[in-house]
């Protein structure tokens, strides 16, 4: 059984990305309370509304992003993660697309085969009329953290 995220990533054919410098005056994450607040993290800059499918995509890669930050959090040691509690799915969608939930199960599908029970979450799926960088799709997370 492999123990770190980015063995269990790679067993899913995934590299875990680098954490970049957020784009702004923030924090990619903050810790307090035995939570753990992780600021959304976009798919590829520049792609814009997408259909359900190509938009599946794309919240699987702003949640692998997200996944980067987690791991970076964590200090890489998943036995800090209790519950992955929630993720905030944000799709840049034209007036009139309804499949906001067919897009957010791409950043679910991939957190619960990341992380097993301990990702399985709730969440919402929001759509916008644009987002930062151009993207189709950003996630955010909320975690408990073991005490």
């Amino acid at each position: 059984m492999t123990t770190t995220l980015k063995d269990r990533l790679a067993s899913l054919g995934h590299t875990l990305p680098e954490v970049g410098v957020p784009a702004a005056n923030y924090f990619h994450h903050r810790e307090g309370k035995g939570l753990l607040v992780i600021a959304g993290q976009i798919g590829t800059p520049g792609v814009g509304a997408l259909d359900a499918q190509a938009g599946r995509a794309e919240a699987e890669v702003a949640a692998l992003k997200l996944l980067a930050v987690l791991d970076a959090a964590i200090g890489g040691d998943l036995g800090r993660v209790r519950q992955v509690l929630r993720l905030g799915i944000f799709v840049a969608a034209a007036p009139g697309f309804t499949e906001h939930s067919a897009v957010a199960d791409g950043a679910s599908n991939l957190v619960v085969a990341a992380l097993g029970e301990i990702g399985r979450h709730a969440r919402a799926a929001i759509g916008v009329a644009s987002l930062p960088a151009g993207a189709a799709v950003e996630v955010e997370a909320l975690v408990e953290l073991v005490s």
